[in-house]
């Protein structure tokens, strides 16, 4: 009876402290977890006569899965080129059963399109990305997430009329003001496809973006991190005059890119890692009381993993 008694005692602190490091439920943790993720496009056959190969598909697959064992998440985030074609909807074949495992598992999956999504056809893509996604808002939207607020923008310009880049810019503008006055946001997330900067010798850098997005960026007290992708690589700048931080993530599975130099517009690439291939990664952050936690989770060059590579704590603005 004592030793029944026992296991009893222990069952219950078990699940104690399940609960306390919020293993429980999607729905009702002490800290939320969020994934985002960028360039999960298979790699069309005209990409791969001048760009090497590296398992692509296969890594995508590894990624995807390791983010649906993962307990803790909240949240996913798709930065663009979500698939190479996304008017076809065959190209949906790897990503369509995750976001079924993610809708059993009530996780929420939010995205942007980047230039691959509108390949073919842009309306038809468009269609394909709203069912899936049904947050999605052509001239970008936010969505919140415990004290985060995460700005979701459109930066296909070729593919928007005059008014709605006008429309775009005007809305997140005054979004952004609005978010700084928001007592309940204590941090400011903008994520678009085409990244301001990278040095990546297939894409490099936007300037339209610098030109449009960064601007109001930096300008926000609490908008602290900056996430793109378009370029297949990770790479880290810091703006430490604003003290903003922007993050490349194109490590999805598409086509791996190499760089030229480590500096890009005078910021230095803060990884330290050259100019070779960055693997496939996804980000896992973790939104804390007053700071968030950033781990850059990337597969080795045999595809194992993911492994934690990188790390970065943001804190929280305390204005």
């Amino acid at each position: 009876m004592k030793r029944i008694f026992g296991l009893i005692i222990c069952a219950l602190i078990l699940i104690g402290s399940l609960a306390c490091y919020g293993i429980a439920d999607n729905n009702n943790r002490t800290h939320k977890q969020i994934i985002f993720i960028s360039d999960t496009q298979i790699p069309l056959w005209y990409e791969e006569i001048f760009t090497k190969t590296h398992r692509n598909e296969e890594a995508t697959e590894i990624l995807l899965n390791s983010i649906l064992k993962d307990t803790l998440t909240s949240a996913v985030f798709f930065l663009g080129d979500v698939t190479a074609m996304s008017s076809i909807d065959s190209k949906w074949k790897l990503i369509d059963p995750f976001l079924a495992s993610l809708n059993l598992k009530n996780i929420p999956a939010y995205a942007v399109m980047g230039n691959h999504d509108y390949l073919l056809s842009g309306k038809k893509g468009e269609n394909n990305f709203r069912k899936r996604f049904p947050s999605y808002v052509r001239t970008g939207y936010v969505v919140y997430i415990e004290r985060c607020a995460i700005m979701m923008l459109n930066s296909n310009f070729n593919e928007l009329s005059v008014d709605e880049i006008e429309a775009q810019e005007a809305w997140y503008k005054k979004e952004m003001n609005r978010l700084d006055n928001e007592t309940t946001v204590s941090m400011i997330i903008v994520a678009c496809h085409h990244s301001p900067y990278s040095n990546s010798s297939i894409v490099g850098g936007s300037k339209k973006v610098r030109k449009v997005f960064v601007e109001t960026f930096r300008k926000s007290r609490k908008a602290k991190l900056f996430l793109s992708g378009h370029a297949h690589t990770f790479q880290h700048f810091k703006d430490a005059m604003y003290d903003k931080h922007f993050l490349v993530i194109g490590g999805g599975g598409g086509l791996l890119h190499k760089l030229n130099g480590e500096e890009c517009e005078g910021m230095k690439d803060l990884t330290g890692w050259g100019t070779n291939y960055r693997m496939f990664h996804y980000l896992k952050c973790i939104i804390l009381q007053n700071e968030l936690i950033i781990n850059v989770m990337m597969l080795t060059e045999n595809l194992e993993g993911p492994y934690l590579k990188y790390k970065l704590r943001i804190p929280f603005s305390t204005e």
